[in-house]
């Protein structure tokens, strides 16, 4: 098997120097050992229950790059298996359906400035608050998606993505995928101390519209909503901000409520040498009041890398986690290198709900909801290889309980924190160099 590989990686090596191709391909090896006691929600209040949890996940990928600019085109091919170590036993003979391709794209370059990628790609602009690669989550994201791309002087990207369950001869429901259609324009120019991105997207849900056992097609309906924003980055020296605001309308799901909801971010950066650098920041995405019945006010980000914002014990937005009322969250952090292998960060968070909230019985509370610290190390062991760690710790108020729609079944009294330690593995294992031939 061996050699066979090897055999083929010289035809490709011999093809790609010969033709001016560019070909290469990479890996990760990605294993994080967790130790959750109130990760993403709060400690159970029956004791009898209440028992941390700790496991091992791992991603493991292989990445295909192709490029041939003589012939106008460009592919990437990844494939990955994610799994929690232990999920498939040591002596089993089949597997769980942990495999699968996390992209597959081709790119036409009709000139310089214009191409279209089209196939299964990641998605990812900005801060990554709208659209991320969420890389933290082993299985990351990706869509199957249609990219227009103009880049010379300035970026425009029109994006198009439909989500069906399966080939069929008539309509069939999108059986849970996010979206049943999406559109969106990007656009994005650098100055000379300064970055300023817009963004539209135009999201639509699939809906049930008679809440059928056995809906038939003409019970579907997709039903949009609208994001229009823009995110902007000043750096003239050692201070910097960064600052982005998003107004969402349009309808909801089912209910088909009207949208008006916002979200707004403004972080001053500063560093104070090449080692040591200071972020204070807030944002606010704003929330339905629990006594509201007429207008959605809950933003709601999407695709977005949601770990990066709102503290990294993910009690906010992520895995569905959307609070109801919304959320302000206030923050302070530092990161300090204490060389070119070793950093260390460290970032304080309080949180409150951005409207009035209200426990079951319809009692108002109050809009605190409680802190949260997040400390992460990294180490660079070489060029392969990274060392990574991290301790968060939540400190919640007794209105945390209700600051999402599902609630936050738990006990606030209790300290819920979090532990993670992990190995990002990453080589080269092949590529050619690119070998101009003249024309004839």
């Amino acid at each position: 098997m061996l050699k066979r590989l090897l055999a083929i990686l010289a035809i490709l090596s011999f093809y790609g120097t010969t033709y001016g191709q560019d070909f290469s391909i990479d890996a990760q090896v990605k294993p994080r050992y967790e130790h959750r006691n109130g990760f993403g929600q709060l400690r159970p209040t029956d004791n009898n229950a209440d028992r941390p949890a700790d496991f091992v996940s791992q991603r493991t990928r292989i990445r295909m790059l192709f490029n041939d600019k003589s012939e106008k085109f460009r592919m990437g091919f990844s494939m990955q298996d994610v799994r929690t170590w232990g999920e498939v036993g040591n002596f089993a003979n089949k597997d769980y359906g942990n495999f699968n391709i996390h992209e597959a794209w081709g790119e036409l370059l009709f000139t310089d400035a214009f191409s279209v990628k089209v196939g299964r790609q990641e998605i990812s602009y900005d801060d990554q608050r709208i659209f991320g690669a969420v890389d933290w989550a082993q299985q990351a994201r990706s869509h199957d998606a249609a990219i227009f791309k103009y880049e010379k002087g300035f970026k425009l990207h029109a994006g198009f993505a439909i989500s069906t369950f399966g080939e069929s001869n008539y309509y069939i429901e999108n059986d849970g995928n996010a979206y049943k259609a999406m559109q969106y324009l990007w656009f994005h120019k650098d100055f000379e101390n300064f970055k300023l991105s817009g963004l539209f997207l135009n999201n639509g849900v699939e809906q049930n519209t008679t809440n059928a056992a056995t809906p038939q097609p003409a019970d579907f309906e997709t039903v949009y909503s609208q994001t229009l924003g823009a995110h902007g980055e000043w750096r003239p020296g050692k201070f910097g901000l960064n600052a982005s605001f998003y107004y969402q309308f349009g309808k909801t799901g089912a209910a088909k409520q009207d949208i008006s909801a916002y979200n707004a971010l403004l972080e001053l950066l500063f560093n104070a040498n090449e080692k040591l650098g200071f972020i204070v920041g807030g944002e606010m995405l704003s929330g339905t009041a629990y006594d509201e019945t007429e207008t959605y006010m809950t933003f709601n980000p999407f695709y977005g890398t949601n770990h990066k914002f709102n503290g990294h014990m993910d009690y906010f937005y992520v895995g569905g986690r959307m609070p109801r009322g919304g959320l302000t969250d206030l923050y302070v952090g530092a990161t300090y290198k204490f060389d070119k292998d070793w950093n260390v960060y460290g970032r304080y968070h309080y949180f409150a709900s951005a409207a009035t909230i209200a426990d079951n019985n319809g009692n108002e509370l109050d809009s605190g909801l409680g802190s949260e610290i997040d400390l992460i190390i990294n180490y660079k062991f070489n060029k392969y290889i990274t060392i990574q760690g991290g301790w968060s710790g939540m400190f919640a108020t007794d209105s945390m309980v209700y600051s999402t729609a599902q609630n936050n079944p738990g006990d606030p009294n209790k300290f819920n924190n979090w532990g993670w330690m992990g190995l990002v593995i990453k080589p080269t294992l092949f590529t050619t160099k690119k070998k101009e031939v003249a024309a004839n």
